[in-house]
Order: C-alpha cells, then structure tokens, then sequence
C-alpha cells in the first residue's frame, strides 16, 4: 500500500473527512444542539431497538468492508489509483459487487449514526455517503478500465452497486 501516494489523493481527504465528521457529529448532534423548530425532529434519540439495528446495519457494513479489503490483499490502496503491480480481483466479494468497501463504509456510517442518534440523521448521512462513494468509484473505474483491459467486460457482468 503507497500511503504517500494517497496522501496526496483528494478522495482519500474527503472520505476521511466525511467519516471524522459522522464520527464526532452523530453522537453529539442530537444531545447537544438546538435546531429550534426543527429540534424534535433531528435532536432525539430514537427507542433502543431502532438504536440497536443500526448497529447491527453498522457491524454489517464492517464486515462487508473487511471482506472486500481482505479480497483485495496486497491490491488494496485507499486511493483511486490502482497500485502498479495489483492484481485486477474479481472474486469473493467483487464478484457479486464490484466497490464492496464503499458499500461496507455506507453501512458503517447509516448503522452508527442510527445507533447513536436517530432515523432522520441516518437517512441523510446514508445518501450523502452513496453519492461520495459512488462518484469515487466513477473516478476509481476510470483507472481500471485504463489498468486492466478485461476490467469493461467485468463492468457488464457485475454491478457498481454502492447500495
């Protein structure tokens, strides 16, 4: 893995930032903030068993994570760019969805908001974690396809599917 290479990857920064930032707000937001008229509605803590199936979603999305990162072996990078020697891996997980990280980390971050605060935190952190994976994804295809040529009839047989 080239950590200074992906040090310098604008992608890894925001998704660093957006996960920091779900971190540190999910559990504080809805105790220590007042929006006003908007206050029952996003600063509650929802009952315990909606709390506690996020963080079932959120070992899920852990796990699914995990599994991609152990698939991907000596591949695995967290920028964009493959590394220079990586294998193209289309099995384990890759082989039913081809960005099972950023899927897992979608999870990750929709289960511990709901596990810490409430549904409508969750539901927006959910789709702003999609659309941030999924536009890397776009960005990290655009290397495979020019990395690996077999890389576009893998497109066709499996699905991007960021949740």
């Amino acid at each position: 893995m080239d950590l200074r290479k992906a040090v310098r990857d604008p992608w890894v920064w925001g998704q660093t930032l957006l996960m920091a930032t779900v971190a540190l707000l999910a559990p504080l937001l809805p105790r220590y903030v007042n929006l006003g008229d908007a206050d029952y509605a996003l600063n509650r803590i929802d009952p315990a068993w909606i709390r506690g199936l996020g963080g079932l979603v959120a070992l899920a999305g852990v796990a699914l994570a995990a599994w991609g990162a152990r698939s991907l072996g000596p591949s695995l990078t967290p920028g964009t760019e493959p590394l220079p020697d990586a294998e193209l891996v289309t099995s384990g997980p890759y082989a039913h969805v081809r960005h099972p990280i950023y899927a897992g980390l979608v999870l990750t971050l929709a289960g511990y908001t709901l596990a810490w605060s409430n549904w409508t935190l969750a539901l927006p952190v959910a789709i702003a974690a999609r659309q941030y994976f999924e536009a890397k994804a776009r960005a990290e295809e655009r290397w495979l396809i020019e990395r690996y040529p077999s890389y576009q009839s893998y497109m066709v047989r499996v699905p991007r599917r960021v949740i």
